[in-house]
């Protein structure tokens, strides 16, 4: 008998509170439920985007989260979208106007994974973007956070709440899923003292871009090459992790790697 995940979504729906939660059906299947929430005002992405546009930065620009049922129509399609390509991302079980249900895709985060196993799952991280690309794809939000390792060891992909494409060139997307996964990476690396090894991996990854990925994520960083010299905790842990970003890019370009 085929389960009817359209019936377990629609009986759980009503009964969610927050905006995700887990489940396991009565098919022992562990599934995901996202519940349209909160409409979010458009004012907030306004001002968030300042910065980025007044510096012509096109891959800094944040992404509208309108929120409601916009998102779940958005994540909807993402996941569709990306499956198609190959790219390893939650099966699509069941869609409302109200919410989705999608499969359960791993345990561990890479971030998780990464603090075990340090460099060399930095590495897998990176190629699995790149992999992504390679197939004409592009995430949403390429934190460390919202990669998991599936059961073969293979990394997936989730959150898709919000699509770049929408508003972004696929140029100014690859390049924001390099510097989600860089900023949300090189504060660890640092911890672990492999930043250098990090930036000679990076090196050899970099050549493999299309030069105006490279250029656009390079263009991104410049502006805030200010902030490397940041070290004190009263700067808060975002823009910490900005200063590590920052200064990792100006020891690369230091060493000669990029002209100014």
């Amino acid at each position: 008998m085929v389960f009817d995940y359209a019936q377990a979504l629609a009986a759980r729906l009503p009964q969610q509170s927050g905006n995700i939660a887990a489940y396991r059906l009565e098919n022992g299947e562990r599934v995901w439920v996202r519940k349209a929430g909160k409409r979010i005002a458009k004012w907030r992405y306004a001002l968030l985007g300042l910065f980025a546009h007044g510096l012509h930065l096109e891959a800094l620009e944040p992404v509208p989260h309108p929120g409601g049922r916009a998102v779940i129509a958005t994540e909807a399609a993402r996941l569709q979208a990306l499956a198609a390509l190959g790219v390893r991302v939650p099966r699509l079980l069941a869609q409302a106007a109200e919410g989705l249900m999608f499969s359960h895709l791993g345990e561990e985060t890479l971030l998780a994974a990464m603090e075990r196993d340090g460099i060399a799952r930095w590495q897998q991280g990176l190629d699995a973007i790149g992999a992504v690309h390679a197939r004409g794809g592009y995430l949403s939000e390429a934190f460390a956070r919202n990669m998991l390792l599936c059961d073969d060891g293979a990394v997936g992909f989730i959150d898709f709440e919000e699509d770049p494409g929408q508003l972004l060139s696929f140029t100014a997307c690859a390049s924001r899923d390099y510097l989600c996964y860089l900023h949300s990476t090189l504060w660890l690396l640092q911890a672990q003292g492999t930043l250098a090894d990090a930036a000679r991996r990076w090196r050899a990854h970099a050549g493999t871009l299309p030069p105006e990925v490279l250029g656009a994520i390079e263009a991104a960083v410049r502006p805030l090459r200010w902030m490397r010299t940041l070290h004190h905790p009263r700067w808060g842990r975002d823009t910490l992790r900005t200063a590590t970003l920052a200064a990792w890019f100006d020891g690369l370009w230091r060493e000669g790697e990029r002209p100014e």
